[in-house]
């Protein structure tokens, strides 16, 4: 059996493969040398500007093409990085994270990417004040995406002074971007529509599309929340027409995951599933687990307006699955309430449970409650009660609240033979 195996990746270029023990007695032996420090400085050099290529495909049209990439290096992104970190090298350290944050934001390395961050904010060598304010920026999305929104808005708030005192207006307009998700997360949808407003407004100045797509794409959420269907339209096609003349693929997805419930909402249910089949698909090529989950679920609602329940609530487990997954607590209580309408019918004390579930995991975590329109609680919490007797709710209700988590999800899996 060879010990060394030669393979070519998609780009046509030839990579080499060592059996793992050969590689940790390679490793072994290269630190017995002289030259080890040297050869190590050389590897993260490489990745480094590696790192910086990848930062920037990820924020244009071959998104796909650049997470495939970045996956298959990624172990040496993760050695250059603890290279760096161990000698000092706090900027090059920075540089890293930079090129990787998009990445990491899609889900599966989240929380890993935020502890990459938390060790380079933290090292006692000094940054720039346009260099701190970009790693905080990008760890405020980060902590964002696992809503803990205290965390975000302070991070995007020491974003928001640096940039400001540095003059960058760019990373200005992001703080401001996350500054309103993170308002949302408590509920303050007049200040998070201030944040977004003000992003716009120098992403307009600059004349810059990606970012003022990004604000408009916020600026739909607001107006959704607010059940103000027309103001969300408006909003979402400017925002798709910018996305997709960019070529900013995870953009268009975001877009097409806002279209989706405007369709739903305005009646066009084929409407809406061609908008969120698409978001679906590019997802995928993503590997985006929150654009995965979002589609599913309101494809999920989708098929259940379609008169469908097998097919929603198979459709909703598999985005309730992945929202657990990554840590995205807010939408998996909204996944809960949506399962809890679906199965009533034939579960009712499993549904009353995750109903109490959904409800607690808001209260632990301070999350804010959604319209009912995203949520259908308290139509499915009145229907209850017509089905069950006081005593047999109280008691599923109870124990729904003392449910762990994992549980409530292994019991909603439980319900689907196979769960996309």
């Amino acid at each position: 059996k060879s010990l060394l195996v030669a393979e070519s990746d998609p780009d046509g270029i030839d990579r080499y493969r060592l059996l793992e023990t050969i590689r940790v007695y390679a490793a072994a032996r290269l630190a017995e040398r002289p030259d080890a420090g040297a050869v190590h400085d050389r590897h993260a050099a490489h990745f480094l500007t590696y790192a910086e290529r990848c930062g920037d495909g990820m924020a244009g049209p071959d998104q796909a093409g650049w997470t495939e990439r970045l996956e298959r290096d990624y172990d040496n992104l993760r050695a250059a990085l603890s290279w760096l970190l161990g000698h000092g090298e706090t900027w090059p350290a920075a540089r890293v994270c930079l090129g990787l944050w998009r990445f990491w934001r899609n889900g599966s390395d989240l929380t890993e990417g935020r502890q990459w961050l938390a060790k380079v904010l933290a090292a006692p060598e000094p940054l720039t004040d346009t260099a701190h304010a970009r790693l905080l920026y990008a760890a405020a999305v980060l902590a964002a995406g696992q809503d803990d929104h205290g965390t975000a808005s302070r991070l995007a708030g020491q974003s928001l002074d640096l940039a400001g005192a540095a003059g960058d207006l760019a990373t200005t307009a992001q703080a401001h971007n996350a500054l309103g998700i993170a308002a949302i997360g408590a509920g303050g949808y007049d200040r998070a529509e201030e944040h977004f407003l003000a992003s716009l407004a120098i992403w307009e100045r600059l004349d810059q599309p990606q970012g003022t797509a990004v604000a408009l794409g916020n600026l739909t959420k607001i107006a959704l929340r607010r059940g103000d269907l027309a103001a969300a339209d408006g909003h979402t096609r400017r925002c798709l027409d910018l996305e997709r003349g960019t070529g900013d693929t995870r953009g268009i997805v975001m877009a097409l995951e806002a279209v989706g419930p405007i369709r739903l909402a305005q009646g066009d249910v084929a409407g809406a599933r061609a908008a969120l089949d698409e978001s679906l698909d590019l997802s995928r090529t993503l590997g985006d687990v929150f654009g995965e989950a979002m589609a599913m679920h309101w494809l999920g609602l989708a098929a259940q307006a379609d008169g469908d329940p097998a097919g929603a609530l198979r459709l909703l487990t598999g985005a309730l699955a992945r929202r657990h997954e990554v840590g995205d607590r807010e939408d998996l209580a909204v996944s809960l309430d949506r399962v809890a309408a679906i199965v009533l019918a034939d579960h009712a004390p499993l549904a009353v449970s995750l109903l109490a579930a959904a409800g607690e995991l808001r209260l632990r975590h301070r999350l804010p409650e959604p319209p009912d329109s995203e949520t259908a609680r308290e139509a499915t919490i009145e229907r209850a009660r017509l089905l069950l007797d006081e005593r047999t709710m109280a008691a599923a209700w109870a124990a729904g609240l003392a449910m762990p988590v994992d549980r409530v999800v292994d019991q909603v899996l439980d319900l689907v033979d196979d769960p996309p």
